[in-house]
C-alpha cells in the first residue's frame, strides 16, 4: 500500500511538473482569423501633414483615437501637432479640435489615452530643448475640444526626471506611470486638470540594493497596480518582474512576482475579471504572461518570440494590452515588427491575423484599442494613420 501511495505521489508530481513546463512553453503558432474593415480618419483642421495614430480607448458614448500630424511644411521650431478623433460607431470618425496653448502642447504627439467615469485624459510628448529630452504634456476633453494642461517644468521633468510612461484609467481617476532618479514614480488624479506627482515614496523608492523601473499600470478592482522590473546589486544582467499596489495612488506596497533565471520584466496589466489580473512582459527571448488571482501570483506562460538583436529596428516591448470580445489582445513589438496575440486566460496564446504588420521604427505603430464591446485596431507604417474594426466568428 505504501509503495502505491509513493508511486501515485510520484506520478502526480511528474504530471504537475509536466503541466508547469507546458505552461512555460511558447504557444501554438496557429493564427486567429479576423475580418478587418478599414475606416478613414479625416484630416484634422490646420496645417496639413501625415497623420499618425498611437492609442485608442472606448469611453462614454464612443471611441477615441489619438496621435499627431507630421507637418508637410515643418519649421525650425515645429514639425508636429497633436491630433484626436472620435466615433460613436467605430465607422464614421470626426476629428476633434485640439486647442493647445502651451509651447510643447502645440507640438506634442499624443501617445496614450485613458477613460475614467466617461471622461478621457491623454498624455503626449515631443523631444526638444537644449538636451533633446521628451517634453511631456497632459490633455483632457473639454466640451467639444481637447485642451492641454499647463504644468510647471518639474511636474514631468526637472533634475530628478527619468521618463514618463502611459496613462491608465479607473473608477476613481487616472494614473500615469514613470520613473524618477529615486526609482519608480507615478502621477495620480481624480481631475485631469491637475496631477499629483508621487516620487521618493517609501513603497516605490529603490532601497539602495534594488534598482527598478515601472513600465505600466492599471486598475485592479479595488486598488491601483503598477508593474515593471528590477535587479539587485550585482545582478544587473538578471532583472526580475516586479509589481506595486496602492489603494489611492499615494502610498504603495511592493509585491513579489514569480521569476526565473531569464531576463524578465512586466510591462502591461489588464483586469481579467473581479478576482484575476493578467500582466504581460518579456521573459528571455519570449513574451511572458503572469496571472494573479485570490491565491496570489502564478508562474508565467510564455508565447511569441523576440527577434534576434541584429535585426532590431527598435527595442522589443508590449505596446498594448486590451480586453475585447475576442478575449485579451496583446500587441507586441518583436524588435523587428509588430504582432497581435490573443488569449482567454493568459495561459494559451494564438497569433491574430492583422491587416498591417509594421516594422518596429520611430514612425510605425500598432495597438489594439481598449474596449470590451468591440474590436478596434489602429496603426501606421509611415504612410498615415489607419483604423480597422474587426469581426470574428466567436
Amino acid at each position: 500500500m505504501r509503495a502505491r501511495r509513493v508511486a501515485a505521489a510520484s506520478m502526480a508530481a511528474a504530471l504537475a511538473a509536466t503541466l508547469a513546463a507546458c505552461d512555460r512553453q511558447p504557444s501554438d503558432p496557429e493564427t486567429v482569423d479576423v475580418t478587418w474593415t478599414e475606416h478613414v480618419l479625416p484630416d484634422p483642421d490646420g496645417p496639413p501633414g501625415r497623420t499618425v495614430v498611437r492609442d485608442a480607448v472606448e469611453c462614454g458614448e464612443g471611441w477615441w483615437v489619438v496621435g499627431a500630424v507630421f507637418l508637410d511644411n515643418p519649421t525650425e521650431t515645429r514639425d508636429t501637432r497633436p491630433a484626436a478623433w472620435f466615433s460613436t460607431d467605430r465607422e464614421t470618425w470626426t476629428s476633434v479640435p485640439v486647442d493647445a496653448r502651451t509651447y510643447w502642447g502645440r507640438r506634442a504627439i499624443i501617445n496614450s489615452v485613458a477613460c475614467s467615469r466617461d471622461r478621457v485624459a491623454m498624455l503626449g510628448a515631443r523631444s526638444g530643448g537644449a538636451h533633446g529630452n521628451p517634453r511631456v504634456t497632459s490633455f483632457h476633453a473639454d466640451g467639444d475640444r481637447i485642451v492641454d494642461v499647463r504644468a510647471v517644468f518639474i511636474q514631468f521633468g526637472g533634475v530628478t526626471a527619468t521618463n514618463v510612461g502611459p496613462i491608465a484609467g479607473g473608477p476613481e481617476g487616472w494614473l500615469i506611470t514613470g520613473n524618477r532618479i529615486s526609482g519608480p514614480g507615478v502621477w495620480v488624479t481624480d481631475d485631469p486638470r491637475e496631477f499629483t506627482r508621487v516620487e521618493a515614496e517609501p513603497g516605490l523608492t529603490d532601497d539602495g540594493d534594488l534598482q527598478s523601473i515601472t513600465q505600466g499600470g492599471g486598475w485592479a478592482g479595488d486598488e491601483w497596480i503598477v508593474v515593471g522590473g528590477g535587479a539587485r546589486t550585482g545582478r544587473s544582467l538578471d532583472p526580475d518582474p516586479l509589481a506595486w499596489t496602492s489603494p489611492d495612488g499615494l502610498t504603495w506596497t511592493p509585491e513579489q512576482m514569480p521569476a526565473t533565471d531569464a531576463i524578465e520584466d512586466a510591462q502591461r496589466v489588464v483586469r481579467l475579471d473581479d478576482d484575476r489580473l493578467l500582466v504581460v512582459g518579456r521573459s528571455g527571448q519570449h513574451y511572458a504572461a503572469w496571472r494573479r488571482d485570490d491565491q496570489g501570483w502564478r508562474e508565467a506562460a510564455t508565447f511569441g518570440e523576440i527577434a534576434d538583436g541584429s535585426d532590431w529596428r527598435g527595442a522589443p516591448y508590449v505596446a498594448s494590452l486590451a480586453r475585447t470580445p475576442l478575449g485579451v489582445l496583446a500587441t507586441v513589438s518583436t524588435g523587428d515588427h509588430y504582432e497581435l496575440w490573443q488569449t482567454d486566460d493568459g495561459r494559451g496564446w494564438q497569433r491574430v491575423d492583422v491587416p498591417l504588420e509594421p516594422e518596429t521604427a520611430a514612425d510605425h505603430a500598432l495597438v489594439a484599442g481598449t474596449g470590451e464591446a468591440a474590436l478596434l485596431l489602429v496603426g501606421d507604417a509611415g504612410a498615415g494613420g489607419r483604423v480597422w474594426t474587426g469581426e470574428t466568428a466567436r
